[in-house]
């Protein structure tokens, strides 16, 4: 099954069939509703945020997903990680509901605010930055720069740099996660968690916004 673009943002995943080899086929996630999680348009201006670094880079625990369908809870998992929250992708894939075709982003998108909510911070889908880099520069750089957070970005797994000419389908739902940037040389830094292709990548920005998934982009985390 594939993702048909202009459908809305999904978020669930999976892996790829590599070209050339057997890899198990992938399961990809229905574009999920994401009405408590409406597209927001208003952007936060990063020479507006005092003592916001140009470049900055958190630390991070890296993981990668440990099924060809859990690369919605890896990324959470790392993200709740830089709040201090400490839950592993399997747990989070059960209370998600994860099956093999992916996570429903309104099931994502609860677990995760049961976690940002009682202390203070909010996570929400925007799609503005999609085909914006100047915008996604300025989110990413809000998140990890002055919040010191890492926030999930949800891409075409097919048009990331490092998968050009390895994947069989196309429109494959795909989450990774952002934890670095720097503003002068107009790169971010990211983490695939699926491991044939992914791990640390830097790429510029102009390539990210391009390779984001329409209608759905990031979940910018925000202060309550």
């Amino acid at each position: 099954m594939k993702i048909v673009p202009g459908r809305g943002p999904a978020v669930g995943i999976a892996v790829a069939l590599l070209v050339g080899t057997a890899a198990t086929p992938q399961a990809v996630a229905t574009p999920p509703r994401v009405a408590a999680h409406a597209v927001v348009t208003s952007v936060t201006v990063v020479s507006a945020v005092p003592g916001m670094p140009r470049s900055y880079t958190l630390p991070l625990r890296e993981q990668y997903q440990a099924t060809n369908y859990y690369c919605v809870p890896a990324t959470t998992s790392m993200s709740l990680s830089t709040f201090g929250v400490k839950i592993g992708q399997v747990a989070l894939a059960k209370r998600m509901r994860t099956t093999i075709k992916g996570t429903g982003g309104d099931n994502a998108a609860s677990v995760m605010d049961a976690y940002l909510h009682p202390r203070r911070f909010d996570d929400r889908i925007v799609g503005d930055v999609v085909g914006h880099p100047d915008l996604l520069m300025q989110r990413v750089s809000y998140d990890v720069g002055s919040l010191r957070r890492a926030p999930i970005i949800q891409v075409w797994m097919d048009k990331l740099p490092w998968n050009r000419g390895k994947l069989k389908d196309r429109w494959i739902g795909h989450a990774i996660i952002a934890y670095g940037y720097n503003q002068v040389a107009g790169t971010i830094t990211v983490f695939d968690p699926w491991r044939p292709t992914g791990g640390a990548h830097t790429l510029p920005a102009k390539v990210l916004a391009g390779s984001l998934q329409s209608g759905a982009g990031m979940h910018y985390i925000s202060r309550l």
